[in-house]
């Protein structure tokens, strides 16, 4: 990629001599002859706009004229302009009448006033297009400068939110235990095992923005066992999982608080038990997963503790936007929570 020092070079020696053929053009349409004071003419309207130009630029970068707004940059500019277009009629009159021609030179108002406007409309061009390829630049370095605090800002926000999962997971882990250390002992021991199973899979996971979906099966697979310890022939596990998923990309632990909040909110609640069962298909390159399990959701009573949609929420539009899609419903008396994952192979 050009840098800006280079393209404004390439521009200033484009620029000009484009000016300086468009000039001799012009000439030769007017029927004049092309003759050693025109070519010298043409040179010198070449080298001195060129030179001038550049002058005219370092002083808007030591007077840091890109730090005023418009409003304050236009007086600026039209004095600036005025200013250089004297300044190069008189440079150019001396270098072709005094040091060419070697005649005496004689200030004629009406001669210098129309060449000294032409001047200074050509560096009001000139000045035009030096702050309007600026003030673009600017623009989209603020842009991205901006794009990547939001970036910065998202991603702080998602921490937040994935620090949060761990210490919940483990408190509702820790009471399932608590509950079957009086009442066997030996069976608490197996469930510390299957407890320390599904922690080191979610601690290796959970520092990764997205995983395979086999891998986040392999968590709930393991929180499901400490469930089953637990709830015994009162939790019933269905799963459907269509081969063709099991590498598509996700972020860690979703599935596993859908599934956890399944069976909080859910099937432990009925005195019965309940079953909980888990789908997985491909839908137009999208990830579709489906949760239902055993229970009622009433949506105008969410208990203060229901952490598993606020969380999947959070984290579905700080990931993907709009393009997620996640729904929590009755159907058929269970409870129907389905997830829509894009397709993303990086975050």
């Amino acid at each position: 990629m050009i840098n800006k020092k280079k393209l404004y070079w390439i521009a200033q020696i484009v620029g000009w001599l484009v000016y300086v053929l468009i000039v001799g053009v012009f000439n030769q349409l007017n029927g004049n002859e092309i003759t050693k004071e025109l070519i010298f003419s043409l040179l010198s309207i070449y080298f001195i706009g060129l030179s001038i130009s550049h002058f005219y630029r370092g002083i808007i970068i030591k007077l840091n004229w890109m730090k005023w707004s418009i409003s304050h940059l236009i007086p600026r500019v039209f004095i600036g302009v005025i200013l250089f277009g004297i300044i190069v009629y008189f440079v150019q009159t001396i270098v072709l009448e005094v040091l060419i021609a070697e005649s005496n030179f004689a200030f004629d108002m009406a001669d210098a006033f129309p060449k000294i406007i032409n001047w200074s409309l050509l560096f009001l061009l000139w000045s035009l297009l030096y702050f309007l390829f600026h003030f673009i630049n600017n623009y989209k370095k603020e842009e991205i400068k901006n794009l990547r605090w939001e970036a910065a800002r998202n991603e702080i926000e998602l921490n937040k939110i994935k620090s949060q999962l761990n210490p919940h997971f483990i408190f509702n882990s820790m009471n399932s235990i608590r509950a079957l250390v009086d009442e066997d002992p030996q069976l608490a021991k197996s469930a510390i095992t299957q407890l320390s199973n599904v922690l080191r899979n979610s601690l290796m996971t959970g520092k990764k923005k997205i995983i395979p979906l086999s891998d986040e099966l392999k968590i709930v697979d393991d929180y499901l066992s400490l469930e089953k310890t637990r709830f015994e022939e009162k939790l019933t596990i269905v799963k459907h999982i269509e081969s063709n998923t099991e590498n598509f990309l996700i972020p860690p632990l979703m599935i596993q608080t859908l599934v956890e909040n399944g069976i909080k909110h859910g099937t432990s609640k009925l005195p019965e038990g309940g079953v909980l069962e888990i789908q997985s298909k491909l839908e137009n390159e999208n990830l579709i997963i489906t949760i239902y399990n055993s229970g009622f959701y009433d949506e105008n009573n969410i208990p203060e503790t229901g952490f598993g949609i606020l969380n999947t929420k959070q984290r579905l539009q700080l990931l993907y936007g709009n393009k997620a899609k996640f729904t929590i419903e009755n159907e058929n008396n269970r409870v129907k929570t389905m997830l829509l994952i894009p397709n993303k192979t990086q975050l």
